[in-house]
């Protein structure tokens, strides 16, 4: 089975500028999108929310009233420029039925006030930024970089360019995401591991080991391993993860902040979720991240997974109540769970005295 220093064109983990480079290239890019989408929303907010439309500028009504049809079954015409500023940024007429009535009539019965709500899209935004955000803080690889500029009222004249702007926001999320990323597939790969799984996939991992551990923050799950500490058994089932996923120490750091932001992306990219939804406006197909995924992996993969290992001394079982019985090795066990985690398809996420639970992963 070749190693992934074997596969041409994966990153050299132990090259400390390609990390640099990840970050220069691929978060503070995203970051920035991101920031500027979240801080475009907040001016939409301050200018919009609460505002009587009699108030609102005329060359401003487009983003509330452009392509709404009165009298038509479908309200929104297909390319309405207010249904796309209702689902990304959450503009609209707080009682548009009212308004609806009120053209129909001919007739101003009563004030119409536009309100300004945090749509699905922009929570997301703001998740993303977030987690960005404190990953950047949480290393020291990277400190130049600055808050962008922006120009509000040019991205409100122009509906063409806040919508490039969401699909670059868009492409570099995809980029991103373990799926599309060799950097980001490390680090979620060697989280909630064991040692000798990461030694298997990554011979090299002993150059970089420390310095994952002092700049991205990697640990040592905390967990009662019953293996003789003096043994090389000891070492090789030795579990490595981020603090984020450390189930008795949570923490921040860098990686995990990655694997958050990659677990957060497969959750929203699911089958029929509303911001699928939403960026179907723009895009045609919207992938389900974590499923994608799956299917190009499942045939490198155990059948299934255990759900429980508990154990005893170094024997082990699914059930608390068998360990005796069992015939299994707690070794056994986690090897048999070990290359589920290392594709990020389940977590520890119950840490016992005596064993662990895992779930499904995004």
């Amino acid at each position: 089975m070749k190693t992934y220093d074997e596969i041409e064109g994966f990153i050299d983990y132990t090259n400390k500028g390609e990390w640099e480079n990840y970050i220069r290239s691929t978060i503070i890019p995203l970051w920035k999108l991101s920031w500027i989408l979240k801080e475009y929303f907040e001016e939409i907010k301050r200018e919009f929310d609460n505002l009587p439309l009699s108030e609102v500028k005329e060359e401003d009504k487009l983003l509330l009233l452009g392509g709404i049809r009165p009298s038509s079954e479908e309200i929104y015409s297909r390319n309405s420029l207010a249904k796309f500023y209702l689902k990304f940024f959450g503009l609209r007429l707080k009682d548009l039925q009212s308004w609806i009535l009120q053209q129909q009539h001919g007739e101003t019965l009563t004030e119409i006030v536009v309100e300004v709500v945090e749509a699905e899209f922009i929570k997301l935004v703001k998740d993303v930024f977030n987690l960005l955000d404190y990953a950047l803080q949480y290393q020291s690889l990277v400190s130049d970089f600055e808050e962008p500029q922006f120009n509000y009222e040019e991205l409100k004249r122009n509906p063409e360019k806040i919508k490039e702007l969401i699909k670059d926001w868009y492409q570099a999320l995809l980029n991103i995401t373990l799926n599309y990323n060799y950097v980001t597939f490390f680090l979620c790969s060697i989280n909630q591991v064991t040692y000798k799984c990461m030694k298997a996939a990554y011979p090299r991992i002993d150059q970089i080991l420390e310095f994952l551990q002092n700049e991205f923050g990697l640990m040592e799950l905390d967990w009662n391993n019953p293996i003789n500490p003096e043994t090389q058994t000891f070492r090789d089932y030795t579990i490595y993860c981020f603090p984020e996923y450390n189930p008795r120490k949570l923490g921040k750091s860098f990686g995990g902040a990655i694997c958050k932001l990659n677990e957060l992306l497969w959750n929203k990219f699911s089958y029929s979720s509303e911001i699928k939804e939403t960026l179907n406006m723009l895009f045609s197909e919207v992938p389900n991240l974590k499923e994608e995924f799956r299917e190009r992996v499942k045939s490198q993969l155990p059948e299934k997974y255990h759900s429980w290992i508990y154990f005893k001394g170094i024997t082990a079982s699914e059930s608390s109540s068998k360990i005796e019985e069992s015939g299994k090795t707690l070794m056994e066990m986690l090897d048999e769970n070990v290359l589920w985690l290392f594709t990020s398809l389940i977590k520890i996420d119950y840490v016992y005295d005596n064993g662990f639970s895992f779930t499904s992963f995004g």
